[in-house]
């Protein structure tokens, strides 16, 4: 199972490095129902001891997208596993009315965080996720980083 979910994981990096090519114009829906990407494992070793049970994304705008999804889902316990603290809070405060309404619109770097933006196509109001660049696409890690969304911000 390790080597399948890591042959999905490297067929989606190349397959979003080779379509992207570049996060200033990245676009397009993050509200599928679909959360085949963050699949959960309930595999235990032959030592007996469980392994990590999400996998996160390593490329910032999926993770971006796997949080969006979590969110408009209504699963609390995905959403507190890709943000911090601060922002799983934040996205609770707001709530999840209209949550399966959000496409991405654009992300783009600096200073170490891709900000995803996206766009509530009901509400037209915009929300930025700030993505840790560094510790999500950490190559020693191959399943990814909990809680990579560290800010979040709201307009309109």
């Amino acid at each position: 199972m390790k080597t399948t979910i890591r042959n999905r994981a490297a067929t989606l990096g190349i397959a979003t490095v080779a379509g992207l090519a570049g996060f200033g114009l990245v676009g397009g829906p993050a509200m599928a129902a679909d959360t085949s990407s963050a699949n959960s494992s309930s595999e235990t070793s032959d030592s007996g001891v469980g392994t990590q049970s999400v996998y996160y994304p390593t490329v910032p705008v999926t993770y971006a997208d796997e949080l969006v999804r979590a969110w408009g889902q209504g699963a609390t316990d995905r959403v507190e596993a890709f943000a911090s603290p601060k922002v799983a809070k934040a996205l609770a405060n707001h709530g999840d009315d209209n949550g399966t309404h959000w496409n991405r619109v654009g992300a783009e770097g600096a200073a170490g965080t891709i900000y995803v933006d996206y766009e509530n196509t009901v509400t037209d109001e915009t929300m930025t996720l700030g993505v840790a660049n560094e510790a999500v696409s950490n190559p020693d890690n191959e399943w990814g980083t909990p809680h990579g969304v560290h800010s979040v911000k709201f307009e309109g």
